[in-house]
């Protein structure tokens, strides 16, 4: 049995006094305002045909909270959260999967903008409505997916490449996997769950010997960390490849026969394929 590691969220919301007005907003629009001041916003919510958008408001107007949610209310892609003077502090990148919406990656900023690796405040939102909005993490996700490009030819692959830089298996000697689903009908389909994905997959740069000519600035020690991907479409059009990178160990167990212990991230990148052939394209599977 494999043994998920899952970043948890934990969110601990404010009752308040909800009030719509049929005149004032906008036909999309809804409003909640504060319990204790009916003039004031509490939160923002505008309805689009397949998600809403969500904006928390600080009670000196400044937005706290933006990002958008499914219609069932599961949160779902970039959500930023920003300090009561209007600096983005705090990005969570969310994905629903399964059903669930789970925090994929997140990073933490500092008043200039930075990234920082690590927040040593368990929360800087100084508002009892939102000191309590946070995450089971206070360090910065350091792993990357790297795209050769956003538009390509019929007759060329899109190439990538993922590098783990914030392992979550630490205590045993882990190593990467790449699995891919590609989708061009439906974007606003859920997640495909992971049975769908693990249809193509793709080793670390320990087992894939023919790209390491293109990683020489990279240490061996650190191929288990780096895998290269890809993927064709036989037809034109906008695509949504979707994937995840799967962080692997066996573990304490002697036998070395199953994966005792992954942990996932996941990723997916709109691409664009254009209707026409590059000419004296020439075909090449490594990046």
């Amino acid at each position: 049995m494999t043994k998920n590691l899952l970043i948890i969220f934990i969110l601990a919301f404010t009752i308040t006094a909800c009030k719509e007005s049929s005149s004032e907003n906008k036909p999309n629009e809804q409003l909640e305002f504060y319990s204790d001041h009916s003039n004031l916003t509490f939160k923002k919510r505008v309805k689009f045909k397949n998600f809403d958008s969500l904006f928390n408001f600080y009670r000196n107007g400044q937005i706290f909270k933006k990002g958008k949610t499914k219609k069932n209310g599961k949160p779902f892609g970039i959500w930023n959260l920003y300090s009561n003077d209007g600096k983005l502090r705090e990005i969570r990148e969310w994905f629903v999967i399964d059903g669930h919406s789970r925090i994929n990656r997140v990073w933490f900023l500092d008043k200039k903008g930075d990234t920082i690796a690590w927040r040593y405040q368990d929360s800087i939102f100084n508002q009892k409505e939102f000191v309590n909005d946070t995450i089971g993490t206070r360090a910065t996700d350091y792993n990357v997916f790297d795209f050769n490009k956003d538009t390509i030819f019929l007759n060329e692959p899109i190439r990538g490449i993922a590098y783990c830089n914030s392992r979550r298996i630490r205590d045993y000697d882990s190593q990467i996997r790449i699995f891919l689903h590609s989708e061009n009908v439906d974007f606003n389909s859920p997640f495909p769950n992971d049975s769908l994905i693990r249809r193509d997959s793709f080793k670390n740069l320990k087992a894939d010997s023919i790209n390491h000519k293109w990683f020489t600035h990279i240490k061996p020690d650190r191929y288990g960390h780096v895998s290269i991907f890809g993927a064709w479409f036989e037809n034109p059009g906008q695509k949504l490849l979707r994937g995840y990178m799967e962080e692997y160990s066996y573990g304490p167990f002697e036998d070395k026969e199953i994966d005792s212990v992954t942990a996932r991230v996941y990723f997916e990148k709109t691409i664009f394929v254009k209707d026409t052939i590059e000419q004296n394209h020439s075909v090449q599977h490594s990046i």
